[in-house]
């Protein structure tokens, strides 16, 4: 598939399945800079002709919209993080609730156990918008997959679009789960070694195709891929 085509989707399969709303963006590396989609576009329809091309400056490269607010957050982890190939910054709801109330993001569920034990936390609820806020953020991820941003969502990466969706699902759900445990049991979460046993089991290229086709097909299927083109 045309990558443009597959980032027009995925930012339409972020939407679908809850993850953006009027905000959010979505990334993937090139040889001399990244796709993302433009600041105005509707994630909700958007389509091939918003995707935009944007050098390691953060920069419009080729395209016909600015490139998002928070450019500045793709730029500077592709250049701390070579390993990167595709980024997605969103607002899930319920990792905001979480990260204000100063709760520590954990895993709590088998879903999120291949996220790491310890995810890191972005302590300024600012936008990325600067290079130096970008640089700031790429530091705190260091070499973790997912960082969360305090009262502004997550960072999720991953070497493909596939990945990113996937690992921002699990993420979002995993907090979801965890509000409620807390107020069962505050305090509660999985043991380190089942974290890193499961999470070697499950965070895996079949287990993440599988995911991604589940909520591909249900997207496909309640209409949300019409007018990508």
């Amino acid at each position: 598939m045309n990558l443009r085509m597959k980032l027009a989707e995925t930012v339409r399969l972020f939407e679908a399945t809850h993850l953006f709303d009027m905000n959010g963006h979505v990334s993937v590396r090139l040889k001399d800079g990244f796709l993302t989609h433009g600041q105005q576009a509707s994630r909700a329809a958007l389509t091939v002709n918003d995707v935009i091309e944007v050098d390691w400056d953060g920069a419009l490269k080729e395209g016909q919209q600015e490139p998002p607010n928070e450019v500045y957050l793709h730029s500077e982890i592709y250049r701390a993080r070579k390993d990167v190939q595709a980024i997605a910054h969103f607002h899930g709801h319920w990792i905001n609730i979480l990260s204000v109330a100063g709760v520590k993001i954990v895993p709590v569920s088998s879903v999120a156990c291949g996220l790491g034990k310890d995810i890191p936390v972005y302590s300024m609820p600012d936008s990325i918008s600067t290079a130096a806020r970008g640089r700031e953020v790429a530091a705190c991820l260091g070499n973790q997959k997912v960082l969360i941003l305090r009262a502004h969502g997550a960072i999720v990466t991953g070497s493909t679009l596939e990945e990113v969706l996937v690992a921002a699902k699990y993420l979002e759900i995993n907090a979801q789960r965890q509000v409620f445990a807390q107020l069962l049991t505050p305090g509660t979460r999985l043991a380190d070694d089942e974290i890193e046993r499961i999470g070697k089991s499950l965070w895996t290229q079949k287990n993440i195709k599988k995911s991604w086709t589940y909520y591909y097909e249900k997207a496909k299927r309640d209409g949300h891929f019409y007018g990508v083109i």
